[in-house]
């Protein structure tokens, strides 16, 4: 697959019609058409089904446009690479956070890599778990922090775990839970619950689910688009609301109580996630201080 064609693959994908693709491009609709007949027969595989009055991607074709993705990233990552040399810089590392965690066992981490290679420029973006692991899907990034486990079609991504904490539970300081320490499982049952969308981290929305709600469903009221906007509808009395510590502590949002679980406390895990094919030369130093830090908090 050359470049020419990944990009017109992307442009397919993006636009969803030949013709508008072709326009975005800037080649005549055929011409489009024909290079991606060609992509297919050095493929081997039908990419594109052209039955019926609009065309869809083949299962072979979704992947083509995932990996055409990734592969004008590195070409794009490579022309930077070249630039920054050029202004005595050795490289460019690009991390996403997840929102839920950016301090901890990968702040240190990061701060480390920083400290032993000062020519590496880090470039630092962040979203939701599902967003940092799509971005170093398609090698917009090189290293995504995640929080586990990653859906099935991620699971082909190594996955190293630097750190876990406590999931703590939020109430409103008027709250009858809001003179507790602690609360039993059992408290949670039916209490009105404000969350995030399980969209934006369906592993951890998973876990959290299973931990806090074993035997039951949470009554969720209200959905919010992150953690910040989870705690303010707290404080204004809506329900309560499982929420990692780190996170918890770092908000500090007023008219908030943070209780724990009682007995075996419920967890969350933080890791840091890549495409091993990812050809960036900074990234395998960063993987290896991350498997290190592995290491040494498990032993």
């Amino acid at each position: 697959m050359n470049l020419q064609r990944a990009r017109y693959l992307i442009a397919l994908s993006d636009h969803g019609s030949f013709t508008r693709a072709a326009a975005n491009v800037h080649v005549a609709q055929s011409a489009l058409s024909q290079q991606i007949k060609v992509l297919e027969r050095e493929l081997g595989v039908p990419l594109v089904d052209r039955r019926g009055p609009q065309f869809t991607f083949t299962d072979a074709g979704r992947v083509a446009v995932r990996e055409a993705r990734f592969l004008l990233g590195c070409a794009d990552r490579a022309v930077e690479r070249i630039r920054l040399a050029a202004r005595g810089v050795d490289g460019e590392l690009r991390i996403a956070y997840t929102r839920s965690w950016a301090g901890g066992a990968v702040g240190d981490l990061v701060s480390t890599y920083r400290k032993l290679y000062p020519g590496v420029e880090v470039v630092v973006h962040r979203g939701t778990s599902a967003q940092t692991v799509d971005l170093v899907r398609t090698g917009a990034v090189d290293i995504a922090v995640v929080r586990p486990p990653l859906d099935d079609d991620d699971r082909e991504l190594p996955l190293i775990v630097l750190d876990t904490e406590p999931i703590l539970v939020a109430v409103p300081v008027d709250h009858p839970f809001g003179d507790r320490t602690t609360l039993e499982l059992g408290d949670l049952v039916d209490i009105p619950v404000v969350f995030w969308p399980e969209a934006n981290a369906p592993g951890m929305y998973s876990r959290t689910l299973e931990q806090l709600w074993p035997d039951s469903t949470p009554n969720i009221v209200r959905f919010e688009a992150d953690d910040e906007q989870v705690l303010h509808a707290v404080s204004d009395g809506v329900g309560i609301a499982p929420i990692p510590q780190g996170r918890a502590r770092m908000l500090r949002i007023p008219g908030i109580h943070l209780c724990e679980i009682a007995g075996v406390q419920p967890t969350l895990e933080v890791a840091v996630t890549y495409r091993p094919d990812n050809p960036n030369p900074a990234l395998a130093p960063f993987v290896a201080l991350a498997e290190r830090e592995r290491s040494s908090t498990t032993a």
